[in-house]
């Protein structure tokens, strides 16, 4: 059973039609003209400095976990510094084509049309990909071999180590950047990176401000409090190391909002969650705070994973119909000593994922003949609900694969999961 909370947040999601949002094209746009001429990971650096200090802040009433990459949940964003081709055929068609239908203004079609679309003629992705493919690669695409003719989003199939952010903070992380600069003047990549990481905290600090604002005037005291709380954990968060699980959880959607800023992707997905999630879920019993609520905060959470969907052309929707995003989390498998490593919070994440039902986080698991009992039976109740999820790998067939292709023995103990497609649940040996 959801608390009123969750069950609010969740119909949220589902009140209104979704749109295409161009707030992020624009301030994109915006930044790539203002920085003509200078190399091209300063400008990528700057566009997403640009968007996070001026992209909408929105908190809705009730959450725990805030942050949002649209102010309309699930709305679709556009990437024209991809590929501006595809959207322009495909103004007319988004609200009427069969599969994940997005409503846009004719305002925005207007302005796609005449200001977003001549500007990124000629100067998108695809326009250097289509210069720099060879032909008989291009002939590939004729015969659908491969795919060259859309560019709709970016790619993503990443997983990021937000453990370096954990064990640091971002204040570190931004001292020790500005040393590298400092010894290598002329490294765009330090100078992008110090730029990035500078607005990123700042980002967060723009949330704390919204919040602290709000639980002034905010006249429920049990709101008030949960706002001064949400303030809190961003001034804290925005440079200091997490303890608690919450302020864990909640530097983990800041960061992950930066990455969806700046690239757009899908498949940016979390990793070995419950490893590194864990000692902070421990410091939060240990510091007396309520499972049930913990609990809470991990649905708030999964609430936030299905707000972003991906904005695909038609051709593309027609295979990945129902906006994955592709946050694969993986949970259970060994440690690099070849030690079993499902914990308390591995059996939670499927229990809340029987919970909210909803298609994100894309939960898989790891399982080989070390795996608790209690945890297999835990993966197939879930699996009994429906909802197609967990994925299953096999520990037994996947490190050997990755030891026999020459990875060690240790980083092939310690496998992730950056998408779980059909192709790749095969070659896991599921």
């Amino acid at each position: 059973m959801l608390s009123n909370r969750i069950q609010t947040l969740k119909d949220g999601l589902f009140a209104e039609k979704r749109k295409i949002s161009l707030e992020r094209a624009k301030l994109y746009t915006q930044s790539w003209k203002e920085t003509q001429g200078e190399p091209v990971i300063i400008k990528r650096g700057k566009a997403l400095v640009n968007i996070l200090n001026k992209v909408k802040i929105v908190i809705n009433p009730g959450e725990l976990i805030i942050g949002a990459r649209t102010v309309k949940p699930r709305a679709g964003v556009i990437s024209p510094e991809m590929s501006p081709y595809w959207i322009l055929d495909e103004l007319n068609e988004f609200s009427t084509r069969k599969q994940d239908k997005f409503e846009m203004s004719s305002n925005d079609k207007e302005y796609y049309k005449n200001e977003l679309f001549p500007y990124w003629k000629g100067k998108s992705l695809k326009d250097y990909c289509d210069e720099n493919i060879p032909e008989y690669i291009k002939e590939t695409s004729k015969t659908k071999i491969v795919a060259l003719n859309q560019t709709d989003k970016g790619q993503g199939h990443i997983i990021p180590d937000y453990e370096i952010v954990f064990k640091n903070g971002l204040g570190t992380l931004i001292e020790n950047m500005k040393k590298k600069v400092l010894k290598y003047p002329d490294n765009n990549f330090y100078e992008a990176s110090i730029n990035t990481l500078e607005a990123s905290r700042d980002y967060i600090l723009r949330h704390g401000d919204i919040a602290r604002n709000m639980a002034a005037i905010e006249e429920n005291i049990e709101r008030k409090v949960e706002l001064e709380e949400i303030s809190r954990i961003a001034y804290k968060v925005a440079t200091d190391k997490p303890e608690s699980f919450y302020e864990a959880l909640q530097l983990f959607w800041y960061i992950s909002l930066v990455f969806q800023h700046e690239s757009n992707a899908s498949s940016i997905s979390p990793g070995r969650f419950d490893q590194y999630m864990y000692p902070y879920y421990i410091n939060s019993i240990i510091d007396g705070i309520s499972e049930e609520f913990l609990k809470e905060l991990l649905r708030s959470l999964y609430i936030k994973f299905n707000t972003i969907v991906a904005l695909r052309s038609t051709e593309s929707a027609r295979y990945f119909a129902g906006f994955p995003i592709g946050y694969t989390i993986v949970l259970g498998g060994l440690d690099v000593d070849g030690k079993d490593v499902t914990n308390k919070l591995s059996f939670l994440m499927l229990e809340i994922l029987g919970d909210i039902r909803l298609p994100q986080p894309n939960l898989s698991v790891r399982v080989g003949e070390k795996s608790p009992r209690d945890f297999l039976m835990k993966i197939a109740e879930t699996i009994r609900i429906g909802i197609g999820m967990p994925q299953v790998f096999n520990d037994e067939v996947n490190i050997l694969a990755y030891v026999n292709r020459g990875v060690t023995l240790r980083d092939a103990r310690d496998y992730e999961i950056g998408r779980a497609s059909c192709r790749e649940r095969v070659f896991a040996g599921c």
